[in-house]
């Protein structure tokens, strides 16, 4: 580990209860995955509904009981990206799900997670995930979900509603990408 990171971990308290509901939902993300393989559907949605829930109990643990942490703001977009990226592949083996969206999905998280972790060892901090990020996470779970239950009728406006959402939120990430840079260099400029 750098020691950047190092820094970031030392300061943060690691052991919270936000932090568990977060690697729950990780591990969660793996079963789901195989009941989705398994075309166990109905056990496949409950336990994606338990993993919806935890992502959004982690969130007010977290902020009710002042557990706001660097390892959390790391964990739980991670088990997002991670629980679509599965479930997508998923899919596409089990269900159809086309291979292009299956790339359009994980190309985007990668890229998100690549450049987090440029500004995450530059900067010494962790940028939290915004509402345009969330709300392509949401569109894709939808699209991922009918292609679940096999709504057929709505794979089409919510591929388009998904690709677009993923559109809006590549350009907002990359725009507050280039922003963050460009505001650290200037500070660092100020200091020489």
């Amino acid at each position: 580990m750098s020691e950047k990171l190092k820094q970031i971990f030392q300061k943060d308290r690691i052991w919270t209860i936000p932090n568990f509901i977060s690697l729950f939902r990780i591990f969660l993300s793996f079963v789901v995955f195989y009941f989705i393989l398994q075309r166990q559907a109905k056990t496949a949605i409950i336990l994606a509904l338990v993993a919806i829930f935890s992502d959004t109990i982690d969130g007010m643990i977290a902020r009710r009981l002042n557990q706001i942490s660097e390892l959390g703001k790391i964990l739980d977009p991670l088990g997002d990206k991670l629980s679509v990226g599965l479930a997508s592949i998923a899919l596409h083996i089990s269900y159809g799900l086309p291979l292009w969206i299956v790339v359009l999905i994980i190309g985007r998280d990668v890229l998100i997670v690549v450049g987090s972790t440029i500004l995450m060892t530059r900067l010494r901090r962790v940028v939290a995930s915004e509402k345009p990020g969330k709300i392509a996470v949401s569109s894709i779970a939808l699209l991922l979900l009918s292609y679940l239950f096999g709504f057929k009728p709505l794979y089409g406006p919510l591929t388009i509603l998904a690709v677009f959402m993923i559109g809006v939120s590549f350009v907002y990430y990359a725009i507050r990408f280039f922003q963050t840079f460009k505001e650290d260099s200037q500070k660092e400029l100020r200091k020489d």
